[in-house]
């Protein structure tokens, strides 16, 4: 998931056995949704694997029984019909990139996470997760969870009452999160006999992660500091305000947002259209 936050090389000269044998990244995590992923890998290491998948386009011949995949790279490893669309989108985002520069992307995303964690471990009563930027080398997500609120909440109170939308949970990095986790989950002394110990510890098992993206600013990082601030300083009525639904979420007792409205395309082009006019 770096490849959209800093440059990165496949070949260090300056480090023995320093280079990258295979570099897998997905379009969707770089501004191109419903675009392919990709597998950059030193050709020797593709010849001496099996075909990942088998159909159109990666066969010499087909038998009754078996068949000869071929030798061509990549076409051995791109059975089927391809997403010429999304390879399309994909690679005019990778241009648009590199056309703006990605050390310069990375430069303003350094400024961007000093700043985020400068204010938000300023903050009593919140928990900031990971080595601090200042002391090894970051990308743009922070994770974090506000004491006294298991993270659905927080993800639920930000959407709800700053328009803020944060991933909750453990972002597919479940042994890792719950080995971070590991000395809060300890600290709550659940019962594990208590009927509901489970469901308890399940809640506080995951963190809030804010993330930046190219068209962040310091503007936005300051919004998410003012938000999580009023949650904490609110920290009562949330929780008085909200009750939890199935695992991890939350809902607020009083309010529900009409999906209809949200979703409907005739007042979403409306809207559209008026913003436009207002210009």
């Amino acid at each position: 998931q770096m490849i959209a936050h800093a440059p990165v090389s496949m070949q260090d000269k300056s480090i023995d056995d320093a280079d990258i044998d295979v570099l897998v990244f997905s379009g969707h995590k770089i501004y191109a949704p419903g675009s392919p992923g990709a597998v950059i890998a030193k050709r020797r290491l593709l010849a001496e694997m099996p075909p990942a998948e088998v159909g159109g386009g990666m066969v010499d011949d087909v038998y009754l029984t078996t068949f000869t995949p071929s030798d061509i790279l990549p076409d051995r490893e791109e059975a089927g019909t391809p997403n010429i669309v999304g390879a399309i989108t994909l690679g005019a985002v990778l241009d648009i990139l590199l056309e703006i520069g990605m050390d310069t992307i990375r430069e303003k995303e350094i400024k961007l996470i000093d700043l985020a964690w400068e204010k938000l471990s300023a903050i009593e009563g919140v928990n900031l997760y990971g080595p601090a930027p200042a002391d090894v080398p970051r990308t743009g997500t922070i994770p974090f969870n506000i004491q006294g609120f298991d993270h659905g909440l927080t993800a639920a109170a930000l959407n709800d009452y700053h328009n803020i939308e944060v991933r909750n949970g453990c972002f597919c990095a479940h042994p890792y999160v719950r080995e971070i986790l590991k000395p809060e989950l300890w600290a709550m002394d659940i019962d594990p006999d208590a009927p509901n110990s489970e469901e308890q510890v399940e809640r506080k098992r995951g963190m809030a992660r804010a993330s930046l993206g190219i068209y962040t600013t310091e503007a936005d990082v300051l919004t998410l500091v003012e938000a999580v601030a009023d949650l904490v300083a609110r920290k009562e009525e949330i929780l008085a305000t909200y009750e939890p639904i199935g695992t991890n979420g939350y809902r607020h007792s009083q309010f529900e947002p009409d999906s209809g409205v949200l979703f409907d395309p005739k007042i979403s082009l409306q809207q559209a259209l008026d913003n436009c006019t207002r210009k």
